[in-house]
């Protein structure tokens, strides 16, 4: 007796998370203009149907992308700041996820989205806020005054801005191989060496 043909194994269905990373993966690449659902429907070898199951509309794609986006640098923040770490192994932490080539495009195409769009922008300012204070508290650790660590960490968030920004749009700046955290490390030790005392 022949033995049976195994069936062939259908595909998983698409889940929301299927589509906010492939409009995340076209921000990146591509901007908001591109991030369009007949576009991500032929990323994703998918129907339109199959979008308009999981979404309203193209505007909500983009409010859950901007959720998730939201969600994954508030629970890294939580988690980075947890526990026992010292400041040393929170700024390298910090070093590590900031430089991270694909959350680089990422970033730099949410912030010209951001420039766009003012809810877009208040949303980016939220997360940049918990940045800031997330540095300042490492700078408090290592022996600087509130007040003083909070400037330094707002300059620490415009040097890793700007360090975005090139490093995603200059190719001979990538190539020269000048890391985030001998930007933000040089950044640090002139602040040392501007405020003497333990209590910087």
């Amino acid at each position: 007796m022949a033995s049976a043909t195994p069936a062939p194994l259908k595909s998983a269905p698409l889940q929301p998370t299927d589509w906010v990373r492939a409009a995340s993966a076209r921000l990146s690449r591509e901007g908001i203009e591109a991030v369009r659902v007949e576009v991500l429907a032929r990323d994703l070898r998918a129907s339109k149907g199959s979008f308009y199951w999981h979404f309203r509309d193209r505007e909500d794609l983009l409010n859950t992308m901007l959720a998730h986006w939201e969600g994954e640098e508030t629970a890294w923040l939580r988690e980075a700041a947890s526990g026992e770490k010292s400041a040393a192994a929170r700024w390298a932490m910090l070093v590590e996820y900031g430089a991270d080539a694909q959350r680089c495009r990422f970033e730099a195409a949410l912030r010209a989205w951001a420039r766009r769009d003012d809810r877009v922008a208040i949303r980016v300012g939220a997360i940049e806020k918990a940045r800031r204070e997330f540095i300042a508290d490492v700078l408090q650790d290592v022996g600087f005054a509130p007040r003083t660590a909070d400037s330094w960490a707002d300059l620490a968030q415009l040097v890793y801005l700007g360090w975005l920004d090139r490093s995603t749009r200059d190719a001979e700046f990538r190539l020269a191989g000048r890391g985030l955290g001998e930007f933000l490390s040089e950044l640090v030790l002139a602040a040392s060496a501007r405020l003497p005392g333990v209590d910087r």
